[in-house]
Order: structure tokens, then C-alpha cells, then sequence
């Protein structure tokens, strides 16, 4: 595991290390350089080089707009039986960290293929946090907020491109990976930086919605497995995704919002902590679903 994993926490204490000085990583920068363009560059040249079919690619997008749904059905379950609030913690317990998280952890296990399916599992996820979930938060639908976010943009050029067959110059194709090659240890760094400066203000809270996330992402990752008979390598990215902590991009927005800013950015620590500490199994699961080596 050391070769997959070595490379995330060593990145992820760098950032951390940066981010317990106050002159250290300007963590505003950089994540709007990340969500305005090493993101979108990312998909656009992962997508449009991709070596695999389009339809594992849609095959990966249907199953992560599932995961989202049957996780928003389980959290929606245990927030009602436990009294918690829907619309502070039902994107808490929803919506997985795949950027940060998620798409190193495939792209070291699985190579420039497993790259290409996380970047649309990625995709579906992304867009769904910045729509519904900003939308939870604020109360309403904000189309505005949606359109102008880089993605859809990005995700657009790969349809337009994989359906008429256009040739990606080489100078837009090169500029484009140079570009998005930068994404994933940017996010390993903010990733750390962040847990360097968030602090956990109810630990018993944060402990059980942590631990909802995880087992959300768990079973939603295994029914939709089974749901579309995913196996192999789909079913192993799947997996991978779907159990990722919850994303920091949503304390954001209830800090923004105003909805438990405090507890959230609470289990957004402690589910980071606790998914470190599961990453052996949940990689060892996910390698034996697409029959690699361990």
C-alpha cells in the first residue's frame, strides 16, 4: 500500500505543515486557481485523451449521480431518526470529498485509466455540490452560482469534441495537461493546509456524523455496484469515490450561510481523520473489486 498511499500523506503533512504559519500557503489563491483552472483542464484533457469507451465514462456518471442519491436517502433517514438538522448536515453526510481525496487516491491505485473514470466520477460530484448543495444551504436554486462555474464548460468541450470527432490541437491538448496536471497535489496541499486550521468545537457530534458519512458511502458505493453490475476496474473507482470524507468545500457554504458552521467544519475534520485511518482497507477492497495485485 505504501507506493498508493506514501505519496497522499506525505503531500497532505506538507500542506498541513504550511498551514500551521500564518505567512504560509495562501490557501484562497490557490483554490481559486484549482476551481477556475487546473479543474476544468484536468477533465477536458483526461476526457477528450481518455483511452477507454465513452460509455464506461457514462457508465461511471450514472453511478455517481446514483451514489449521491442514495446517500442524500440514507443521511435524510438518520438526521430524521436522530433529530439532527437537514438542512445543516444532509450535504455534510451526502456529499463526498472526490476532488481532494478521491482522485489522488485513484490515480495512484489505478493509473492514467483509473484517472480517467475518477475525473467523471468527479464531474457529477463537483457540479452537485455547487448546485444542490450551495442551494441546501441557501434555501433556494441559484442557477447563477451553477453557470458560472468552469466545469460545465470543460464538460461541454469533451461532448462537443467526443461527438463530432474534432481533432484537439496539440497545442490546446498540451496546454491542457500541462494545466491539470497540477490539480491533484494542489489539493493534497489545501487539503492539509485546511486540517491545520480548522478546529473541532462538538467532538461527539463530529465522531457520529464522521462515522455516518463513512458507512453512507460504504453502502451507497456497494448498491450501486450491485444495482449496475459494475465490476473490474468501474466497480474499484466507484468504491474508492463514493467513501471519500466529507467535502471541505461544504463548510464553505455553511459558514457563508450561516447553518452550524462550527459542528460542520467539525466532522469535515474528523471524517478527513477518520477516512485516513480506513484507507489501507478501503484500498485493499477496492483493488481486490478490480482484481489487481495488494
Amino acid at each position: 500500500m505504501l507506493p498508493i498511499l506514501g505519496p497522499i500523506g506525505i503531500l497532505v503533512l506538507i500542506g498541513y505543515a504550511m498551514g500551521r504559519y500564518s505567512s504560509g500557503l495562501d490557501t484562497r489563491t490557490l483554490s481559486t486557481v484549482v476551481v477556475m483552472v487546473a479543474a476544468p483542464a484536468l477533465i477536458f484533457s483526461s476526457l477528450t485523451s481518455m483511452q477507454i469507451a465513452p460509455q464506461a465514462v457514462a457508465t461511471i456518471s450514472g453511478a455517481a449521480a446514483l451514489c449521491l442519491v442514495i446517500s442524500a436517502a440514507l443521511a435524510a433517514l438518520v438526521l430524521t431518526l436522530t433529530g439532527g438538522s437537514l438542512r445543516s448536515f444532509l450535504p455534510v453526510l451526502m456529499m463526498p470529498n472526490s476532488g481532494n481525496m478521491g482522485l489522488p487516491l485513484v490515480m495512484l491505485a489505478f493509473g492514467d485509466t483509473g484517472k480517467e473514470l475518477a475525473a467523471a466520477y468527479f464531474v457529477v460530484v463537483a457540479l452537485a455540490q455547487h448546485s444542490i448543495g450551495m442551494s441546501i444551504y441557501a434555501g433556494s436554486f441559484r442557477v447563477g452560482v451553477l453557470l458560472r462555474q468552469p466545469l460545465i464548460y470543460s464538460v461541454l468541450l469533451v461532448v462537443l469534441v467526443l461527438a463530432t470527432g474534432i481533432e484537439v490541437p496539440a497545442v490546446v491538448a498540451n496546454t491542457a495537461e500541462m494545466t491539470g496536471g497540477m490539480m491533484i497535489p494542489a489539493m493534497l496541499l489545501l487539503l492539509g493546509t485546511s486540517l491545520a486550521r480548522l478546529r473541532v468545537a462538538d467532538l461527539r457530534s463530529a465522531v457520529f456524523l464522521a462515522v455516518g458519512r463513512l458507512g453512507i458511502g460504504v453502502v451507497s458505493a456497494f448498491c450501486v455496484i450491485w444495482s449496475l453490475d459494475l465490476e473490474g476496474l468501474p466497480a474499484g473507482v466507484v468504491f474508492l469515490m463514493a467513501t471519500m470524507p466529507t467535502a471541505i468545500v461544504i463548510h464553505v457554504f455553511s459558514e457563508r450561510f450561516g447553518r452550524d458552521p462550527e459542528r460542520v467544519v467539525g466532522v469535515v475534520v474528523v471524517s478527513t481523520l477518520l477516512t485516513f485511518a480506513c484507507l489501507p482497507g478501503l484500498t485493499w477492497i477496492a483493488l481486490r473489486m478490480a482484481a489487481l495485485p495488494t
